[in-house]
Formats: C-alpha cells, structure tokens, sequence
C-alpha cells in the first residue's frame, strides 16, 4: 500500500478544483472537482443526457472556467497545451473526412468516387512507433482498406479509420465517446484486448464516456459516475461494479408495448402477406461487389435480425428496402406485393417503413429524446 507521501509523487495528468463554467449555459449542476491522476484508466459513466459530454468538453478546455482553470501536467510530453495532448473522439467525429458525404449521397452518389480520398491519404504518412503502427493495421485490417474511397467505407469501417488515425498520433490522453457503437463484437473485444496492450506498453492514459456499465473494459482502474448533470466521486472499478444498480430488460411498461403492438393500420396502408421479395439482387459499385445474387423473402408478422461484420453489405441492403439506392430499379425487388418501377414513387414506399438508423440521425443536428425517434417511425416523418 502508498503512502501518502508517495501519493504526493504521482502526477495529477487533469485537475480541476471547484470547476464552474463562466457561461452559465454549459455549466454542470454542482462544481466539478476531478482528479485524474498518472497512470489511471477511467471510464466516465453515467445515462444519455446525464451531462458526460458536458464534464468531457470543460476537462479538455472547450467552456473557460469562471476561476480556477483545468490544470494540466503531461510529462514527460514537451508540450504543455491540452490541443497536443489529449485526443477526443465522439461519435460523430468517427465519419471524418466523409462528413460531407452523407448517407444518401453515398449511394446515389457512389460514380462520383474519384473526388473522395482513399484511406491512406487521409493517415499519417510518418509514424515513430513502427510497432504501434503495425498492431493498429493489423488489428482493424487497414491493409484492405488503403485504397478504398472514404465514401465508400461503412459506418464501422469509418470508426476503425478514426480510431487508428487517433492512436497513430501518439496522445497523452486519449478520450473516446462510446467507442464500442458501431463495431461488430469480434473487433469490439479486439479493440479492448488493444486498449489494454496500448496502455500497458505506453504512457497514454485512456478516459472512455460509457452509457452502458456493462462495457467496461478490464483495463480501467477508476469509473466517473455522472448524472443529473454532477461528476460523483472516483472510484475504483471493483467498488463501482459492486454498487451499480442492474440495467433493466425492458424499460417500456408492459402496458404501454401492448398498446404499440395493438396501433391499428392507418387508411392507405400497403397490405400483402409478402413484405419484402429479393430475386438475385447484385449491387455493386464498380469493381467492388457489395450482395451478390441474393435471394431474400420477408413474409407479414416474421421478424429478421441482420448479422454481419462491419462492412459486410447490412447497411446497402436495408437501403434497397428503404428506396434509398438508385441500383434497385435494376434489381428484382418487390415490396408489399408491388414490384419496384411500378409506378410508385420513394416518398410513397417510404411512408409505410419506419426507420432509425446512426448513419440517418448524425444528418439532424438536433437533440431528441429516444421515444420521440422511434415513435417517427409510426408517422410520416
């Protein structure tokens, strides 16, 4: 056990001390006193809208605080400035240099190739940690992604980039917002496996903002409890796990779900015992071929789950059912009974499918609860 002059010893990497916001818009409920110390991996925890990005955005220095400031110590780093330090990623930052092509474009815009960069153009030419390099390509199979156009990279490929270019730089800190969204499980367990290899061969200290307790790696030493907008107490992760409370099942009532699977069919509403019909559909963008003669039929009251890696063609097959890809007029598709090209426009096909997809949302720059999304699949909105 430490003494407390030993204690004393170690560096405090971000501190802040009674932190409030000079603007009272981004300030967190109750003053933020945060001490991460050398060596610690923590997990900021807590539910959506319980104001962990709000507490990420002050300890990097986004909001100025009214009196003391985030004290920073990043030594051995010859550099004392937070922006050379410390890497964030969010969610939203995993799409990149591909922002600009957003979810329609890449598909009705898939010919329009040759203006996006390829992958290796968009990652650091020069790397010091050869080794680093090495695990990172290998981990997130990089090699064949190099020359793939960035506007043809799947949401999880885009998370993969983003993730390497951010460790190639070599931070002090490295902060990830949700980073397990978006990954298909095996590279979700490898990226753990490497997070715990890169801090333990490393100086780079990890902050990860969690919604879900149940994804906190081994490697993590201390959690951040947040909610109702106030940073709790640090704690080691074995007396966070023993005190959280379990996640529910179901947090619809009963009641309610009944009531939602009882909705009755609004006036106008396609009706067919076949929903969806798939006759050896091929898609392909270029020399790159994404389904290959697939056959696919969805009959009235089944219920399909789509598994697949990242990358493997899930996201381009739901968009044929959702009229989102130009390639399906030269495909045998048929929807509700009614063949695509009959007649019916995208707007009429799209008003009797609901749809919640990431790709969609990052495109509305608003904050909506969760029920409010889903419950717009029941209108046409």
């Amino acid at each position: 056990m430490k003494t407390n002059n030993e204690n004393e010893k170690l560096r405090r990497i971000i501190e802040v001390k009674d932190g409030v916001a000079r603007n009272p818009a981004w300030r967190m409920a109750a003053p933020i006193n945060i001490c991460i110390e050398e060596g610690e991996q923590v997990a900021i925890v807590g539910p959506n809208g319980g104001g962990k990005s709000l507490l990420v955005d002050t300890l990097t220095g986004r909001y100025p605080l009214l009196m003391n400031e985030v004290h920073y110590d990043f030594g051995p780093s010859a550099s004392r400035l937070a922006s050379d330090n410390i890497r964030y990623i969010t969610f939203r930052d995993s799409y990149g240099e591909a922002d600009n092509h957003y979810y329609y474009q890449q598909r009705w815009h898939s010919q329009d190739v040759g203006s996006s960069p390829v992958v290796r153009e968009c990652l650091p030419q020069v790397c010091e940690d050869t080794g680093l390099r090495d695990n990172l390509y290998e981990l997130f199979n990089m090699e064949a992604l190099m020359d793939k156009p960035m506007v043809l990279l799947s949401s999880g490929e885009l998370r993969k980039f983003q993730l390497t270019k951010a460790l190639l730089a070599g931070p002090r800190v490295l902060i990830m917002d949700n980073p397990f969204i978006g990954l298909d499980a095996r590279t979700r367990d490898l990226l753990r496996r490497l997070l715990g290899e890169l801090v333990a061969r490393t100086k780079v200290q990890v902050v990860l903002v969690l919604s879900k307790t149940d994804e906190i790696p081994g490697f993590v030493t201390h959690v951040l409890p947040v909610e109702g907008r106030v940073c709790g107490e640090k704690m080691t992760r074995a007396d966070y796990l023993s005190h959280r409370q379990p996640v529910p099942l179901h947090v619809l009532p009963a009641e309610k779900a009944e009531r939602i699977m009882q909705l009755a069919e609004r006036e106008g509403q396609f009706v067919s015992d076949h929903v969806i019909d798939l006759h050896g559909v091929s898609i392909r963008y270029g020399s790159r071929t994404i389904l290959k003669e697939l056959d696919w039929t969805v009959l009235r009251g089944e219920r399909w789950a789509l598994s697949g890696e990242n990358g493997a063609g899930k996201s381009t097959l739901l968009s044929l059912v959702c009229a989102d890809n130009p390639q399906s007029y030269a495909c045998d598709i048929a929807l509700f009974g009614r063949r695509r090209g009959s007649g019916e426009s995208i707007w009429e096909i799209k008003r009797h499918i609901g749809y919640v997809s990431p790709e969609m949302h990052r495109a509305y720059l608003k904050n909506l609860p969760a029920i409010a999304i889903v419950a717009s699949g029941l209108h046409d909105s």
